[in-house]
Protein backbone atom coordinates (compact mmCIF):
# COMPACT_ATOMS: atom_id res chain seq x y z
CA UNK A 1 0.00 0.00 0.00
CA UNK A 2 2.84 2.20 1.27
CA UNK A 3 4.61 1.67 -2.49
CA UNK A 4 1.50 2.09 -4.62
CA UNK A 5 0.88 5.62 -2.56
CA UNK A 6 4.37 6.61 -3.57
CA UNK A 7 4.51 5.57 -7.10
CA UNK A 8 0.94 7.99 -6.92
CA UNK A 9 2.74 11.07 -5.51
CA UNK A 10 5.22 10.64 -7.73
CA UNK A 11 3.75 10.08 -10.65
CA UNK A 12 1.59 13.70 -10.01
CA UNK A 13 4.83 15.59 -9.40
CA UNK A 14 6.44 14.66 -13.04
CA UNK A 15 3.05 15.53 -14.48
CA UNK A 16 3.17 19.12 -12.79
CA UNK A 17 6.99 19.75 -13.55
CA UNK A 18 6.23 20.71 -16.69
CA UNK A 19 3.83 22.81 -15.69
CA UNK A 20 6.31 24.91 -13.13
CA UNK A 21 8.55 24.71 -15.78
CA UNK A 22 6.55 26.62 -18.25
CA UNK A 23 5.47 28.98 -15.66
CA UNK A 24 8.56 30.13 -15.03
CA UNK A 25 10.09 30.39 -18.31
CA UNK A 26 7.15 32.78 -19.08
CA UNK A 27 8.05 34.74 -15.92
CA UNK A 28 11.18 35.10 -17.18
CA UNK A 29 9.39 36.30 -20.88
CA UNK A 30 8.72 39.76 -21.40
CA UNK A 31 9.56 42.97 -20.54
CA UNK A 32 11.53 43.65 -17.89
CA UNK A 33 12.03 47.33 -15.47
CA UNK A 34 15.22 47.56 -13.51
CA UNK A 35 16.45 51.34 -11.80
CA UNK A 36 19.84 51.29 -10.97
CA UNK A 37 18.96 54.18 -8.42
CA UNK A 38 15.83 55.27 -7.36
CA UNK A 39 17.09 57.67 -4.58
CA UNK A 40 18.13 61.38 -5.73
CA UNK A 41 19.80 63.03 -2.77
CA UNK A 42 20.79 66.70 -3.69
CA UNK A 43 21.95 67.89 -0.66
CA UNK A 44 21.74 71.10 0.85
CA UNK A 45 20.39 73.70 -2.08
CA UNK A 46 19.63 77.24 -2.25
CA UNK A 47 15.98 78.03 -1.99
CA UNK A 48 14.49 78.48 -4.93
CA UNK A 49 16.72 76.76 -7.01
CA UNK A 50 15.01 74.45 -9.66
CA UNK A 51 16.39 70.85 -8.74
CA UNK A 52 16.54 69.09 -12.13
CA UNK A 53 16.48 64.82 -11.32
CA UNK A 54 17.43 62.37 -13.82
CA UNK A 55 16.65 58.89 -13.42
CA UNK A 56 17.65 56.15 -15.93
CA UNK A 57 15.03 52.96 -16.80
CA UNK A 58 16.77 49.69 -17.60
CA UNK A 59 15.05 47.14 -19.68
CA UNK A 60 16.36 43.40 -18.75
CA UNK A 61 13.78 41.53 -20.80
CA UNK A 62 13.12 40.24 -23.98
CA UNK A 63 10.38 42.79 -24.84
CA UNK A 64 9.72 46.77 -25.36
CA UNK A 65 8.97 48.11 -22.05
CA UNK A 66 6.25 50.55 -21.86
CA UNK A 67 6.26 53.54 -19.40
CA UNK A 68 2.68 54.39 -19.28
CA UNK A 69 2.70 57.04 -16.86
CA UNK A 70 4.87 58.85 -14.27
CA UNK A 71 2.94 60.16 -11.38
CA UNK A 72 4.38 63.12 -9.30
CA UNK A 73 3.52 64.46 -5.89
CA UNK A 74 2.92 67.82 -4.99
CA UNK A 75 5.43 69.84 -6.02
CA UNK A 76 7.42 68.20 -8.47
CA UNK A 77 6.92 68.15 -12.12
CA UNK A 78 7.80 65.62 -14.81
CA UNK A 79 9.37 67.23 -17.45
CA UNK A 80 9.74 64.28 -19.93
CA UNK A 81 10.44 60.56 -20.04
CA UNK A 82 11.35 57.98 -22.66
CA UNK A 83 7.77 55.82 -23.23
CA UNK A 84 9.11 52.97 -24.77
CA UNK A 85 12.53 50.91 -23.86
CA UNK A 86 13.78 48.25 -26.10
CA UNK A 87 15.41 45.34 -25.09
CA UNK A 88 18.43 45.33 -23.51
CA UNK A 89 18.39 49.57 -23.65
CA UNK A 90 18.16 52.33 -20.56
CA UNK A 91 15.85 55.26 -21.14
CA UNK A 92 15.68 58.37 -18.79
CA UNK A 93 13.08 59.86 -16.53
CA UNK A 94 13.41 63.48 -16.11
CA UNK A 95 12.37 65.58 -13.01
CA UNK A 96 11.94 69.20 -12.30
CA UNK A 97 11.36 70.13 -8.28
CA UNK A 98 10.67 74.31 -7.49
CA UNK A 99 12.02 74.73 -4.06
CA UNK A 100 10.49 78.23 -4.37
CA UNK A 101 8.00 77.63 -1.98
CA UNK A 102 9.67 75.32 0.38
CA UNK A 103 12.17 75.53 3.84
CA UNK A 104 13.84 72.66 5.47
CA UNK A 105 14.52 68.84 4.58
CA UNK A 106 11.82 67.52 1.22
CA UNK A 107 10.82 64.56 -0.13
CA UNK A 108 9.49 64.57 -3.50
CA UNK A 109 7.86 60.75 -5.39
CA UNK A 110 7.46 59.95 -8.41
CA UNK A 111 5.37 56.68 -9.17
CA UNK A 112 6.00 55.21 -12.30
CA UNK A 113 3.68 52.95 -14.38
CA UNK A 114 5.06 50.32 -16.51
CA UNK A 115 3.59 47.06 -18.53
CA UNK A 116 6.43 44.85 -16.40
CA UNK A 117 4.01 41.85 -15.44
CA UNK A 118 6.07 41.08 -12.35
CA UNK A 119 6.65 44.75 -11.09
CA UNK A 120 4.33 46.57 -13.13
CA UNK A 121 4.95 49.48 -10.67
CA UNK A 122 8.26 51.79 -8.90
CA UNK A 123 8.33 54.55 -6.61
CA UNK A 124 11.24 56.92 -7.45
CA UNK A 125 12.03 59.85 -5.12
CA UNK A 126 13.93 63.38 -4.65
CA UNK A 127 15.10 64.61 -1.91
CA UNK A 128 17.13 67.79 -0.44
CA UNK A 129 17.88 70.14 2.24
CA UNK A 130 16.28 73.67 1.15
CA UNK A 131 18.60 76.35 2.79
CA UNK A 132 16.40 79.83 2.34
CA UNK A 133 18.66 82.60 1.80
CA UNK A 134 16.11 85.20 4.17
CA UNK A 135 14.06 83.53 6.83
CA UNK A 136 10.62 84.29 7.74
CA UNK A 137 10.81 83.81 11.82
CA UNK A 138 8.80 82.63 14.02
CA UNK A 139 7.56 81.10 10.54
CA UNK A 140 6.23 81.94 7.10
CA UNK A 141 2.77 81.19 7.86
CA UNK A 142 -0.09 83.02 10.20
CA UNK A 143 -3.20 81.80 11.19
CA UNK A 144 -6.01 83.57 12.71
CA UNK A 145 -10.03 83.54 13.66
CA UNK A 146 -11.96 86.70 14.10
CA UNK A 147 -15.22 87.66 14.46
CA UNK A 148 -16.77 89.63 11.54
CA UNK A 149 -16.09 93.65 12.20
CA UNK A 150 -12.64 92.37 14.41
CA UNK A 151 -9.56 93.92 13.25
CA UNK A 152 -6.32 91.13 13.84
CA UNK A 153 -2.77 92.35 13.42
CA UNK A 154 -0.04 89.67 13.19
CA UNK A 155 4.10 90.14 12.91
CA UNK A 156 7.12 88.60 11.70
CA UNK A 157 10.77 88.98 10.99
CA UNK A 158 12.99 88.73 8.06
CA UNK A 159 16.55 87.75 8.70
CA UNK A 160 19.32 86.21 6.85
CA UNK A 161 21.71 83.61 8.24
CA UNK A 162 24.56 84.78 6.04
CA UNK A 163 26.58 87.96 6.37
CA UNK A 164 24.64 89.44 3.67
CA UNK A 165 23.01 93.24 3.29
CA UNK A 166 19.34 93.42 1.78
CA UNK A 167 16.89 95.88 1.63
CA UNK A 168 12.65 95.24 1.77
CA UNK A 169 11.29 97.28 -0.84
CA UNK A 170 7.58 96.53 -1.28
CA UNK A 171 5.34 94.06 0.60
CA UNK A 172 2.13 93.46 -1.71
CA UNK A 173 -1.36 91.30 -0.11
CA UNK A 174 -2.89 89.38 -2.70
CA UNK A 175 -6.43 90.00 -0.70
CA UNK A 176 -7.81 93.96 -0.58
CA UNK A 177 -8.75 93.20 3.36
CA UNK A 178 -5.19 92.36 4.59
CA UNK A 179 -2.50 95.05 4.04
CA UNK A 180 1.35 94.79 5.07
CA UNK A 181 4.30 97.00 5.96
CA UNK A 182 7.64 96.45 6.50
CA UNK A 183 10.34 98.75 8.84
CA UNK A 184 14.12 97.95 9.80
CA UNK A 185 14.51 96.90 12.76
CA UNK A 186 16.62 99.11 14.94
CA UNK A 187 19.70 97.24 16.73
CA UNK A 188 17.92 96.63 20.15
CA UNK A 189 15.41 95.23 18.51
CA UNK A 190 17.23 92.64 16.45
CA UNK A 191 17.13 88.87 17.43
CA UNK A 192 20.22 87.55 18.46
CA UNK A 193 22.30 84.97 16.19
CA UNK A 194 20.79 86.35 13.05
CA UNK A 195 22.72 88.90 10.61
CA UNK A 196 21.72 92.64 11.62
CA UNK A 197 19.79 93.34 8.71
CA UNK A 198 16.20 92.38 9.72
CA UNK A 199 12.81 93.72 8.81
CA UNK A 200 9.47 93.43 10.64
CA UNK A 201 6.44 93.08 8.92
CA UNK A 202 2.85 94.08 10.33
CA UNK A 203 -0.04 92.40 8.79
CA UNK A 204 -3.48 93.78 9.50
CA UNK A 205 -6.61 91.94 8.73
CA UNK A 206 -9.00 94.97 8.63
CA UNK A 207 -12.70 95.32 9.42
CA UNK A 208 -13.96 95.00 5.88
CA UNK A 209 -12.74 90.95 5.93
CA UNK A 210 -15.45 88.96 4.70
CA UNK A 211 -17.09 86.17 6.24
CA UNK A 212 -15.60 82.98 5.39
CA UNK A 213 -12.45 81.47 5.31
CA UNK A 214 -9.45 82.99 4.21
CA UNK A 215 -6.42 81.65 2.06
CA UNK A 216 -4.30 84.80 1.21
CA UNK A 217 -0.46 85.33 0.43
CA UNK A 218 2.05 87.73 1.82
CA UNK A 219 4.93 88.81 -0.84
CA UNK A 220 7.83 90.67 0.42
CA UNK A 221 9.58 92.34 -2.59
CA UNK A 222 13.54 92.49 -1.96
CA UNK A 223 17.06 93.75 -2.94
CA UNK A 224 19.01 90.02 -2.26
CA UNK A 225 19.80 88.51 -4.87
CA UNK A 226 19.20 85.21 -4.26
CA UNK A 227 15.71 86.03 -3.01
CA UNK A 228 14.15 88.72 -5.10
CA UNK A 229 10.91 88.09 -2.97
CA UNK A 230 9.77 85.83 -0.09
CA UNK A 231 6.23 84.77 0.68
CA UNK A 232 4.35 84.47 3.27
CA UNK A 233 1.05 81.91 3.74
CA UNK A 234 -2.22 83.17 5.67
CA UNK A 235 -5.12 81.06 6.69
CA UNK A 236 -7.69 82.30 8.72
CA UNK A 237 -12.03 82.40 9.20
CA UNK A 238 -14.02 85.33 9.73
CA UNK A 239 -16.49 84.11 11.91
CA UNK A 240 -20.56 85.50 11.42
CA UNK A 241 -21.73 88.03 14.36
CA UNK A 242 -25.30 86.58 13.81
CA UNK A 243 -24.98 82.58 13.20
CA UNK A 244 -27.26 79.41 13.37
CA UNK A 245 -26.00 75.76 14.74
CA UNK A 246 -26.73 73.25 13.00
CA UNK A 247 -26.42 75.02 9.21
CA UNK A 248 -29.00 73.32 7.60
CA UNK A 249 -32.15 70.55 9.17
CA UNK A 250 -32.00 66.76 8.03
CA UNK A 251 -35.51 64.76 8.72
CA UNK A 252 -34.28 61.81 6.77
CA UNK A 253 -37.16 59.69 5.43
CA UNK A 254 -40.13 60.16 7.49
CA UNK A 255 -44.09 59.92 7.11
CA UNK A 256 -45.55 62.62 7.27
CA UNK A 257 -49.06 60.61 8.86
CA UNK A 258 -47.49 59.66 12.58
CA UNK A 259 -46.46 63.70 12.90
CA UNK A 260 -42.24 63.40 12.93
CA UNK A 261 -40.65 65.13 15.77
CA UNK A 262 -39.43 68.11 15.06
CA UNK A 263 -36.29 69.43 13.88
CA UNK A 264 -34.70 72.19 15.92
CA UNK A 265 -32.04 75.02 15.13
CA UNK A 266 -30.05 77.66 17.37
CA UNK A 267 -29.85 81.46 15.69
CA UNK A 268 -27.10 83.22 18.16
CA UNK A 269 -25.63 86.51 18.03
CA UNK A 270 -22.46 87.55 19.57
CA UNK A 271 -22.41 91.25 19.04
CA UNK A 272 -25.54 93.63 20.00
CA UNK A 273 -28.65 92.35 20.81
CA UNK A 274 -30.92 91.25 17.45
CA UNK A 275 -34.17 90.25 17.28
CA UNK A 276 -35.93 86.89 15.58
CA UNK A 277 -38.85 88.28 14.26
CA UNK A 278 -40.05 85.90 11.65
CA UNK A 279 -40.09 82.63 10.63
CA UNK A 280 -40.87 80.87 7.78
CA UNK A 281 -40.80 77.62 5.13
CA UNK A 282 -41.41 78.35 1.63
CA UNK A 283 -43.39 74.91 1.63
CA UNK A 284 -46.77 73.66 2.59
CA UNK A 285 -45.82 70.34 3.69
CA UNK A 286 -43.56 72.58 6.92
CA UNK A 287 -44.42 74.51 9.33
CA UNK A 288 -41.81 76.79 11.66
CA UNK A 289 -41.87 78.74 15.06
CA UNK A 290 -39.21 80.32 17.45
CA UNK A 291 -39.23 81.10 20.99
CA UNK A 292 -36.47 83.17 22.55
CA UNK A 293 -34.20 81.41 24.83
CA UNK A 294 -32.40 84.57 25.89
CA UNK A 295 -34.27 87.03 23.97
CA UNK A 296 -31.97 89.68 21.57
CA UNK A 297 -29.34 86.65 21.75
CA UNK A 298 -30.38 83.52 21.56
CA UNK A 299 -33.67 82.14 19.52
CA UNK A 300 -34.54 78.34 19.35
CA UNK A 301 -36.41 77.64 15.57
CA UNK A 302 -38.03 74.22 15.05
CA UNK A 303 -39.54 72.80 12.16
CA UNK A 304 -42.02 70.28 11.71
CA UNK A 305 -43.85 67.82 9.15
CA UNK A 306 -47.35 68.78 8.27
CA UNK A 307 -50.01 66.00 6.86
CA UNK A 308 -50.05 68.29 3.88
CA UNK A 309 -46.43 67.03 2.92
CA UNK A 310 -46.51 65.30 -0.39
CA UNK A 311 -45.13 61.90 -0.43
CA UNK A 312 -41.12 62.18 -2.52
CA UNK A 313 -38.36 64.81 -1.93
CA UNK A 314 -38.25 67.77 -0.34
CA UNK A 315 -35.74 70.38 -1.12
CA UNK A 316 -36.99 74.08 0.91
CA UNK A 317 -35.74 76.73 2.64
CA UNK A 318 -36.27 78.29 6.45
CA UNK A 319 -36.49 81.81 6.21
CA UNK A 320 -35.03 84.19 9.28
CA UNK A 321 -36.11 87.65 9.86
CA UNK A 322 -34.26 89.49 12.19
CA UNK A 323 -33.59 92.89 12.67
CA UNK A 324 -29.75 93.07 12.25
CA UNK A 325 -29.44 95.58 9.18
CA UNK A 326 -26.35 93.65 7.72
CA UNK A 327 -28.26 89.85 8.01
CA UNK A 328 -31.81 90.88 7.38
CA UNK A 329 -32.27 87.64 6.65
CA UNK A 330 -31.38 84.36 7.24
CA UNK A 331 -31.53 80.96 5.29
CA UNK A 332 -31.63 77.94 5.94
CA UNK A 333 -31.41 74.55 3.67
CA UNK A 334 -34.34 71.89 4.96
CA UNK A 335 -34.40 68.58 3.21
CA UNK A 336 -37.20 65.23 3.95
CA UNK A 337 -37.70 62.51 1.96
CA UNK A 338 -41.86 61.77 3.14
CA UNK A 339 -43.31 58.41 2.73
CA UNK A 340 -47.12 57.54 2.09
Amino acid sequence: MLRKTVLVLLSAALMAAPSAVLAQETASHGPKMDVPTKVKDFGVVPQGQQIHATFQIVNDGDQTLEIRAVRPTCGCTVAKFDRKIAPGRAGLIKATVDTTEFAGPITKSLLVLTNDPQVPTTTLVIKAIVQPYLQVLPRPLIRFNVLQGEQMTHEVTVVSDRDEDFKVTKVESSVPFITATARKLGPNELIAGKYKTQYRITLKVGKNAPIGPVNANIIIHTTHPHAKTVRVKVYGVVRSLLYVTPAQIQFGTVSAKVRPGRNVIVVSNRSKPVKVTKVSVGDVGFEASVTPIEEGRRYEVSVTITPKAAPGLHATTLVIRTTDPAHPELKVPVRANVKK
